[in-house]
Formats: structure tokens, C-alpha cells, sequence
């Protein structure tokens, strides 16, 4: 008699056997203490409350005490098909030609961060398209092979995301993957419609979507285990900011920053010439940015420029919330993301 049980469509992914990667750190448990309130601060941009302690992470074996970072941004293409008001590559042609961050830069700097055993986000991106980069699934090889602990992420507009490419990726180790559905204007307010209208398209109308208000505006989330998609409808002015004083389009995205910032404590961006920067907002081929490249690591090692006394000035100035190191700071009001911090509900 043939079997009347219905069959459950599930995602590809869901049937594709994946590498177990290491548990993230838990939560620790003393931020609720009464003992650790001196040490919290809430964001206002978020109202989440953290804690400086959280900030605490293996430290670095030179014997420098800076802890490693939590994420690493190491863009390794160029190329951004978009030219967004609200992103400095909107105010210029410098991301419209294509360049591959060079193969033994990538391996040098991915083969420093194994032997420290880092244990935190690798994204492949900062001003680029990462899915544009014909060599994407080659670096997720490669990083598979020697940071075996990281957790990679892509951060994608979705202009070239489809499903067959998503459950590769998925499948390649992608742990995290952001696909933000950029409007066509600043005002336009997010909706679920349009991130359906644009699932649909890319053939991911039949993924089991949850619904989400997150701190960006709108979201589709996907969820298994300890692997996640998201994608977000953005409010564009109640959610982003100048990028430092390089967004001149969208003057009413500049406010005074009065809180401190970590993002010099947790995060580590690198550009596709191999720059690292002091964070993700700077901008190095404008004249006003070009001061905050920390140095070039073609010539010097990862170690040297996280560990050194120009990054470690700005992470104890930024500690409390003095910009006089950094100006372009002042007016940059860009919260603390999900991803650096010990757990979302820091």
C-alpha cells in the first residue's frame, strides 16, 4: 500500500552535510551582576547594554596584552556595482573597476591569524560586491583549510545571490550571510513585501522566512543550528550614519557621537591593497581618511599594526569617547554590530 505520508520541502542546505566549527563563547554571566554596572554603558542608537569586560578576549602572544579581535574584515576584491548617497562609493568611481586582493597577501594574512588560532568573523568584505569576486568559493577553500575555527560571513547586497549560490556557500562554510535590499532612496521605508518580492526572485520564496524587526529596520531570517541568513530592509536614515564625514549626500545623517566606541577593540578591517585601517567606516583613498590607515601589510605583520601604538592610541582614546586622535569620529554614530559583541542580548 503506498505510503500517504507527505514529504516536507526543506532548504538544500538542510541535506548537505556540513564541518562542525567550534561553539561560540557563551554569555558571561556577571554582566547582570550588581558588581559589573560601573563598567556597562548602553547604547542610545540601540538601548542595548554591554559591558567593557565583554571586550575581554585571548590575548595576543607578544606579550602586548591586546586581546585578539572578535572580526576581521578582510576585503579581498574591489569592485561595488552600486553607488549608494549613503555609502561613500555613491560620491565616486573608485569601486567601479574590478582588482583581487593579491593571492599571497591573502595567504599571508589569513596563514597569521591560523597560527593565533583566531576564533572570531571573517567577512570578505567592506566597500565591495564580495559575490562579484570570481574567486569567492577558492578564499572559503583556503580559510576552511587554514582557519579551521573561524566563522566566515558575507555581507552581500543580493544583486547576484541566488539560490543555488546561497546553499554553495552555505555549504563552503559560510556561517553568517547578510543580504541587505538596499532602496533606491534613502526615505524609503522598509517592508517585508519587497524582501519577499526579491526571495522570490532569487528562487527562496520556499525557505521557511521568519519575520524580524532588527536594529537595521526589516528582516527574512533563516536559521540552522549555529549557521544564519538574513535579509534586511534597511530605514536608511533612522539607522545609518556619515561613515566618518566621507557620506556628504545626506547631510542629516551626521550627529555628535557622545558615547564611546569599540569598534577599535573588537573589529579589525582590512581594504583589498592590504591596509588596515583604524575601522570599518574609514574611507583610505580620500584625503581626510587617509591619515587613519594604520599601515601596510604587505610589509608589516597583523601583529604589529593591532598591537601597535597608533591602533592601541585610538582603542583607549575611543574607550572614553575622546575623539581628538580622530575626527572624522565625532560625527559618526555607528553602534557597537551584533557581531563583536559576546552575544546579540549583550
Amino acid at each position: 500500500m503506498p505510503s500517504t505520508r507527505r514529504s516536507v520541502w526543506r532548504p538544500p542546505i538542510d541535506r548537505v552535510r556540513r564541518q562542525p566549527r567550534s561553539p561560540t563563547t557563551p554569555h558571561s554571566a556577571h554582566c547582570t551582576s550588581q558588581r559589573s554596572r560601573a563598567h556597562q554603558f548602553r547604547s542610545p542608537a540601540t538601548g542595548i547594554r554591554c559591558c567593557t569586560r565583554h571586550l575581554e578576549k585571548p590575548t595576543m602572544d607578544n606579550g602586548s596584552g591586546v586581546a585578539l579581535p572578535r572580526y576581521v574584515e578582510l576585503e579581498t576584491s574591489r569592485r561595488c556595482n552600486r553607488t549608494c548617497g549613503w555609502c561613500p562609493n555613491g560620491e565616486g568611481s573608485l569601486r567601479h573597476d574590478q582588482e583581487l586582493m593579491d593571492w599571497d597577501l591573502f595567504a599571508k594574512i589569513t596563514g597569521e591569524l591560523g597560527a593565533m588560532g583566531y576564533d572570531g568573523w571573517l567577512a570578505n568584505h567592506n566597500y565591495n560586491e564580495p559575490l562579484l569576486n570570481p574567486r569567492v568559493f577558492d578564499e572559503l577553500d583556503h580559510v576552511g583549510q587554514v582557519l579551521p575555527r573561524a566563522k566566515p560571513a558575507i555581507y552581500t547586497n543580493g544583486d547576484v545571490l541566488r539560490e543555488p549560490m546561497l546553499t554553495r556557500l552555505l555549504a563552503a562554510g559560510v556561517q553568517y550571510l547578510r543580504v541587505t535590499r538596499y532602496p533606491h532612496r534613502a526615505e524609503t521605508p522598509a517592508s517585508y513585501e519587497s524582501l519577499r518580492t526579491w526571495a522570490r526572485r532569487a528562487g527562496l520564496a520556499q525557505w521557511p522566512w521568519e519575520e524580524r524587526v532588527v536594529r537595521q529596520g526589516l528582516a527574512l531570517v533563516w536559521q540552522r543550528g549555529e549557521v544564519k541568513v538574513e535579509v534586511i530592509g534597511p530605514n536608511i536614515i533612522a539607522a545609518y550614519n556619515n561613515r566618518g564625514g566621507t557620506v556628504t549626500q545626506l547631510p542629516m545623517l551626521a550627529s555628535p557621537r557622545i558615547e564611546a566606541c569599540w569598534m577599535t577593540a573588537t573589529s579589525a578591517s582590512i581594504d583589498f591593497r592590504g591596509r588596515l585601517k583604524m575601522c570599518c567606516c574609514v574611507y583610505p583613498d580620500l584625503d581626510d581618511h587617509a591619515g587613519y590607515v594604520i599601515g601596510d601589510l604587505t610589509e608589516a605583520s597583523f601583529t604589529e599594526l593591532w598591537t601597535g601604538d597608533q591602533m592601541s592610541g585610538y582603542r583607549a582614546a575611543h574607550a572614553r569617547a575622546d575623539w581628538s586622535l580622530s575626527p572624522a569620529c565625532r560625527s559618526c554614530t555607528q553602534p557597537l554590530p551584533e557581531t563583536r559583541r559576546v552575544s546579540a542580548d549583550a
